[in-house]
């Protein structure tokens, strides 16, 4: 018999941290989305965003609405997070709206 999974600490999680270039100035009035494992947020660009998990491998994926758009620049990754570590990513929404943004692992 398997034992559930503890459940998320404080100090195990992705932190994600969302930037466009800046002449796309108008993409601050469309919030960038944060989905772990299914589970969606609205956050706020260039500001790092840390959400709490419990060890083991995470799908994520990003992107923004615009306009009368839903998915703008989306793009996925899979991640393991460690017990008590912190998984920074970085997201790069595209140049043209129908492209896939860059989502990289940071050092």
């Amino acid at each position: 018999m398997s034992t559930p999974a503890p459940p998320p600490s404080g100090n195990t999680g992705i932190e994600i941290t969302a930037s466009f270039f800046v002449l796309a100035f108008i993409l601050n009035f469309f919030k960038p989305v944060f989905t772990v494992d299914g589970v969606a947020s609205k956050q706020a660009w260039r500001t790092p965003t840390f959400m709490p998990t419990s060890p083991g491998q995470h799908q994520v994926q990003v992107h923004f609405p615009y306009l009368i758009m839903k998915t703008c620049g989306k793009a996925n990754t899979t991640v393991d997070v460690a017990p008590g570590q912190v998984v920074k990513l970085a997201y790069k929404a595209p140049w043209l709206l129908f492209l896939g943004g860059k989502l990289k692992t940071v050092a």
